[in-house]
């Protein structure tokens, strides 16, 4: 639970939809439109759902919470046509300083160096409340959804057969009943979604209270702070802070025993607090809120027809700067699956992978944002110089770096190939050209669909035999320098150099990914090929590839 204190008044989006319901029935009905209920609303639109979006607010939160999400987001956004539009309301993510408990530098998280991964940055940060607007902008303008706004859901049933639910909408507080074929509680850490199927919350044991404070910083004044992202591993007072975009700053501080703990917020305190690095003269307080900080994640996170995603499976301490980023993979999980059953291209037991793979993976990332939370805010003096001590010797005697985005995991459950090479890792985009001269990234090739992705060391045409038998795309991936003559229609030309040297660095001649861009699993020759489609079609998934 957390009190915000409105300290001043923010600018924000207040966006909603205007578009007057024709439709009592839909594909899916999305409880909850923040960040990730929009961004499953426009993946199954795009896909050609029809989607009801229900939220009890009726406008956007207009003060940051999330200041940060990464490549996975990203891509994401792109799939859903809304990445180039958030530009002006993002910025690099910056390397992140660890300080110890006499001010010396004990670790660094950094990035890796162009071209990345993903062709995005592998993480940002971001003005929440905009981005929002933009990608409620995005699922406005898709004519398969509806969204209601200030419409609170009151009930839900599941007959096997679809989802009946009630929502009690403004002005006149009418209760309404609609229908859909599935239904995803995207409504928060509260989400009577949750409730209504009764799914309990499995602590994790972290619980520690935090004060968040968001400031608007005198341009001026900018060069006066920290210039890289700072984890102060102090014993007296462990703190955060946080460079976001233009002159927005935020800091995150532990609240001590005997201290209040909720509630008081008043600006005399927060300014206490700030006076190391900014007054009041050259900055003014934006929000501040006191949190507490928790792990949890849910026992079950479906019931039937009925899917949990976002906070409302899970919460997250926010030292991975991951907490949105698990919501939007789930998004991206969820959505792909649930359109290929509603369109008749998969069982039913698709489904059930959801939870096979995001609920370990989420548990994996939260344990480790733990234990980051738990490294940062070690309040004994001696034993925080002992942590110094042996993260300084794991570096050799000097600060070691890690790279952010190597600390995520990949996929370890569900719908992969387990014992192949790569399985459950995604899958690099890189900008290509095409046989008719077309440049684009790697994943706007086709609409999300299984594809072979492979070298021209392979045999391209066994391999187009086993995918036009299987129904998936075939993608042969040549160097950077331009097809040649002799090269297969289906070649594109890797324009940054990725797949080539990944393929090489993990002894494949190529991989089967999914639709969401994760690896099925890699293969060394034909046969492994043939193996991985012929598991693939023991899970009933019918692979049916749709080109751009």
């Amino acid at each position: 639970m957390n009190h915000d204190t409105a300290i001043s008044r923010p600018t924000g989006d207040s966006t909603q939809s205007t578009r007057s319901t024709l439709r009592r029935h839909f594909d899916v009905a999305v409880i909850g439109y923040g960040p990730v209920g929009a961004t499953l609303a426009g993946l199954l639109g795009r896909a050609g759902l029809t989607v009801g979006v229900f939220d009890k607010a009726g406008a956007i939160y207009p003060q940051p919470r999330a200041v940060g999400f990464d490549h996975d987001a990203m891509r994401l956004f792109q799939r859903m046509g809304a990445a180039q539009a958030l530009a002006p309301h993002i910025a690099d993510f910056r390397d992140s300083c660890y300080y110890g408990a006499d001010g010396q530098l004990i670790r660094k998280v950094a990035r890796l160096p162009p071209p990345f991964p993903l062709h995005w940055a592998p993480n940002y940060t971001c003005d929440q409340p905009a981005v929002e607007a933009v990608l409620r902008a995005t699922v406005d303008a898709m004519p398969a959804v509806e969204v209601h706004l200030d419409s609170c859901l009151t009930g839900l049933q599941d007959d096997g057969q679809g989802v009946r639910f009630a929502v009690r909408e403004a002005p006149a507080q009418s209760t309404q009943h609609y229908s859909a074929a599935y239904l995803v509680g995207c409504d928060g850490a509260s989400s009577t979604v949750r409730r209504s199927i009764r799914a309990e919350l499995a602590s994790m044991a972290y619980d520690e209270p935090w004060i968040v404070v968001d400031l608007h910083v005198d341009p001026a004044y900018l060069d006066q702070l920290p210039q890289t992202n700072v984890q102060y591993c102090e014993p007296q007072r462990p703190s955060t802070y946080i460079v976001c975009p233009g002159n927005h700053r935020r800091w995150e501080f532990m609240v001590l025993d005997g201290e209040p703990r909720e509630g008081e917020l008043s600006e005399q305190r927060l300014w206490a607090l700030l006076q190391r690095w900014v007054d009041p003269a050259h900055a003014r307080i934006w929000r501040a809120a006191a949190y507490r900080f928790h792990a949890l994640v849910a026992r079950q996170w479906d019931s039937g027809r009925v899917f949990l995603a976002g906070d409302s499976a899970h919460q997250t301490p926010p030292f991975l700067g991951q907490g949105m980023c698990q919501g939007l993979r789930d998004a991206g999980n969820l959505a792909w699956k649930l359109a290929m059953v509603v369109q008749g291209r998969a069982d039913t037991r698709l489904l059930q992978t959801y939870t096979e793979e995001r609920r370990p993976h989420v548990q994996a990332t939260t344990l480790l944002a733990k234990e980051i939370g738990y490294l940062l805010s070690e309040r004994d003096p001696l034993r925080a110089r002992a942590r110094d001590a042996r993260l300084l010797e794991e570096g050799g005697g000097s600060a070691r770096t890690l790279i952010r985005q190597e600390m995520i995991p990949g996929i370890t459950h569900g719908l992969i190939a387990a014992d192949a090479p790569l399985a459950g890792v995604t899958l690099p985009q890189p900008r290509v050209r095409n046989a008719d001269g077309r440049n684009c990234l790697l994943d706007d090739l086709h609409e999300p669909v299984f594809q072979i992705l492979a070298s021209r060391r392979a045999d391209i045409p066994g391999l187009r035999e086993l995918a036009q038998a299987a129904g998936v795309a075939l993608v042969v991936v040549c160097n950077g320098s331009g097809a040649a003559g002799d090269d297969p229609p289906e070649s594109v030309s890797d324009l940054d150099g990725l797949l080539l040297p990944w393929f090489e660095a993990h002894g494949v001649q190529g991989v089967l990914a999914r639709p969401d861009h994760y690896v099925y699993g890699g293969f060394t020759d034909l046969a492994g090929a043939r193996s991985l489609l012929h598991m693939l079609e023991n899970t009933r998934v019918r692979c049916t590839p749709a080109l751009a």
